[in-house]
């Protein structure tokens, strides 16, 4: 749970801290006084996007920090365990630093983290409902995703959107191949032919037959050269090793003399060794050398062969043989498709087990649809809608869908002997309200989250019909944390912490928030009741109704 929050800088708050206790918590406040400053500041802490209109006038920074206690076995500690980020004090310290450049940084648990971390963390921790949750109420798909939720349906409802991904998967691979198979067999005799002429020619390296044919091509120039060459090195009168000995031999003597002439000394020697291999080696190479006419004639038809397969495929000479492993892998590939009738038979298993799954779940939505919507209909009646009547309304596709083999509709009235129709068709803006916060406290019941935030939800409620909604919030609370920002008197009574923004005027203005005890308690539920002139009778009503709260939870 939440037992937590420090805000520095952070909007209106000057600097804040806040311990928040177990149970069922309210934040109330004058209008403008900031009561979403602590829910602004959670959200923060939970990686939700922030703005420089968060970091308080004047200053360079916000930073807020959040601290939750968790039990080891929970979804949380997993989590930190897999992320290397376990506190041996059973806790997690989110952090969250705004700047007013519009950066910000994060850390859970002292180490840098990103806001995907703190986003994917926040959603086992924390569930937060708004007040515009009621519009959620009039999307096609809400009541379907709602049923799913609260009966647990969810891993059903992917096996069925998996299975129709496969299937659909194997439609398009049934529908290419026939497409393909007209053209196929064409493709594949056009390719054994390609692979059959460049067959033998890719065996030979073409730069190196290049490179022979152009050696024997310059023979003679190249044999004159190389005999100049091994004549002025070592078989002339005055040739180059001779001389490059003299130089040696005068040095020698005066090589210990000086430390430059040692190291010219040891370079001659260097340079005479040189000069041997290469002369041994020029030697050699001459020995060699011979020219054959067949050989060139040979190389020559070899290269022509070359130049014509490259003109024809509109390559290079030197890619031919990248040319023929390429066609050798299309053809592989030409060789290993499935035939259309095989893909036809996996298109028919892949169909079979999609309708399968899609009628095993549409019977078992079906058969949990009727309690639930019972069971709707009874936590609706008390707020306010004593004649409510719910119904869930199956009707089968046209064409099935990853999400099943039916459309289901939230059917509702009002009144006693109308007809049941679709709840974005009849229902006002007050009943929607009230609808969407029984059926959030329903999805409630389900979730794993230890914290839930309900923001403003109770708007559009009153009189007994809000005490019944702080009835609910209280009993949910028995299980998990509620935080709860209401105007509410009736919900704010029966709540186990109240905490109340003020506004102070101070310069620039800030805000702070404090835990009222039970007097304090009694004075803002006048206030909440009455306004700003609290009589000795909203005084009174304020202490009904914290009687009322004590008497509920004996």
């Amino acid at each position: 749970m939440l037992t937590h929050l420090t805000l520095i800088n952070f909007a209106l708050a000057d600097n804040l801290a806040i311990d928040i206790d177990q149970g069922f918590n309210v934040l109330t406040g004058e209008t403008g006084a900031g009561k979403s400053l602590l829910l602004d500041a959670l959200s923060a802490c939970l990686g939700d996007r922030t703005d420089t209109n968060y970091v308080r006038y004047g200053a360079e920074k916000a930073d807020v920090t959040a601290i939750f206690n968790y039990q080891h076995e929970s979804a949380e500690a997993k989590w930190l365990q897999a992320h290397e980020m376990e506190d041996d004090t059973g806790e997690i310290h989110l952090r969250r630093v705004i700047f007013a450049t519009g950066r910000s940084k994060a850390w859970i648990n002292g180490r840098p983290s990103s806001l995907s971390e703190l986003k994917e963390l926040g959603r086992l921790l924390v569930q937060l409902y708004s007040q515009h949750s009621q519009q959620q109420l009039l999307e096609p798909p809400y009541p379907k995703h709602w049923l799913d939720r609260y009966s647990n349906f969810q891993k059903t409802a992917q096996d069925v959107r998996d299975a129709y991904a496969v299937w659909q998967k194997n439609i398009r691979q049934h529908q290419a191949a026939l497409d393909a198979q007209a053209t196929r067999l064409q493709r594949i005799e056009t390719l054994e032919l390609q692979l059959e002429e460049l067959e033998d020619v890719v065996q030979i390296h073409y730069k190196d037959i290049e490179q022979e044919f152009d050696r024997l091509s310059h023979h003679e120039h190249i044999m004159q050269d190389c005999g100049y060459s091994l004549n002025v090195l070592d078989e002339s009168e005055q040739n180059i090793s001779q001389e490059i000995s003299s130089i040696i031999r005068r040095l020698e003597s005066h090589a210990g003399r000086s430390e430059q002439l040692s190291e010219i000394y040891n370079s001659l020697l260097n340079a005479q060794s040189e000069l041997e291999d290469a002369t041994a080696n020029l030697r050699q190479f001459i020995d060699r050398q011979s020219f054959d006419p067949e050989r060139m004639e040979q190389l020559n038809s070899q290269l022509e062969v070359f130049h014509r397969l490259a003109r024809k495929y509109r390559t290079q000479p030197e890619e031919l043989k990248t040319e023929y492993e390429r066609w050798q892998q299309e053809l592989e590939k030409l060789h290993q498709l499935e035939d259309p009738e095989t893909l036809a038979e996996q298109v028919e298993i892949s169909h079979q087990i999609f309708l399968e799954r899609a009628e095993h779940l549409d019977q078992i939505r079906r058969e949990a649809a009727i309690p639930l919507a019972k069971q709707l209909t009874e936590q609706v009646k008390p707020l306010a809608l004593p004649e409510a009547y719910f119904e869930f309304k199956f009707e089968p596709l046209e064409q099935v869908s990853s999400e099943g083999l039916s459309s289901i509709q939230l059917l509702f009235t009002a009144n006693k002997g109308i007809p049941a129709q679709p709840l974005a068709r009849v229902a006002s803006g007050g009943e929607l309200s009230r609808i969407a916060l029984v059926m959030q406290v329903m999805n409630a019941e389900k979730t794993e989250s230890e914290v839930l935030v309900f923001d403003e939800i109770d708007v559009g409620i009153s009189g007994g019909t809000a005490e019944i909604v702080g009835r609910l919030l209280a009993g949910l609370a028995k299980h998990v944390q509620i935080l709860c920002i209401t105007h509410q008197a009736q919900v704010a009574a029966q709540s186990d912490q109240h905490l109340l923004v003020k506004k102070l005027q101070t310069d620039p203005a800030s805000s702070t928030i404090v835990e009222l005890e039970e007097d304090q308690r009694i004075l803002e539920l006048a206030r909440m009741t009455g306004g700003v002139e609290i009589s000795e009778t909203t005084l009174q009503h304020a202490k009904q109704l914290r009687q009322l709260k004590f008497q509920n939870s004996h």
